[in-house]
């Protein structure tokens, strides 16, 4: 009796030290690959990023054709800010991200977008674009707007104004 009362005991002390042993060895999976893991996430952020703001691109150039043309797209915002820069004419996306979009510091173009990603921790990747129009936001046509992370797409009206008193061609964009 005594004997078998040594073996079950010897049995559950190598049961628990192999799952441990399995539990660290998982651990130090997931501390390496975890971070491979987050920087391919925020690569595919950034590339549904880009394609977001070249859908918005398309709908401006689109509803230039004539005064009163309107358009609507959805803009998911999941991460970082979306900024209507209202002075500058230029629409923005402003993300943290552990992936190194492109080389650090340097302006890189990807057609008419400009891509700069900065070094801090972690990157920082700014996505912007120039336009050649007036861009005004809800009628104001001073000052910054910041789009920030929402659960549900944000629906996006972009509308042609006419032209100003200069003679510039204004595009107003607003959130339903």
């Amino acid at each position: 009796m005594r004997r078998l009362i040594s073996k079950r005991g010897q049995i559950w002390v190598e049961t628990v030290i192999y799952t441990l042993i399995g539990l660290a060895i998982i651990g130090i999976v997931l501390a390496a690959a975890k971070p491979k893991i987050d920087a391919k996430k925020d690569e595919i952020i950034i590339e549904q990023a880009i394609e977001s703001l070249g859908n918005i691109n398309d709908k401006i150039y689109e509803v230039q054709r004539a005064a009163g043309n309107r358009r609507g797209v959805q803009l998911t915002v999941g991460k970082g800010k979306f900024i209507v820069d209202m002075s500058g004419d230029k629409i923005s996306w402003v993300l943290e991200s552990s992936f190194e979009y492109s080389e650090k510091d340097v302006v890189v173009s990807l057609g008419s977008l400009e891509v700069l990603t900065r070094e801090s921790t972690p990157w920082e990747v700014t996505l912007e674009e120039d336009y050649a129009v007036d861009i005004q936001f809800e009628g104001q046509n001073t000052g910054t707007r910041e789009l920030d992370v929402a659960a549900t797409p944000y629906e996006l009206i972009i509308e042609n104004k006419g032209m100003d008193s200069e003679g510039n061609l204004v595009v107003d964009l607003s959130v339903a």
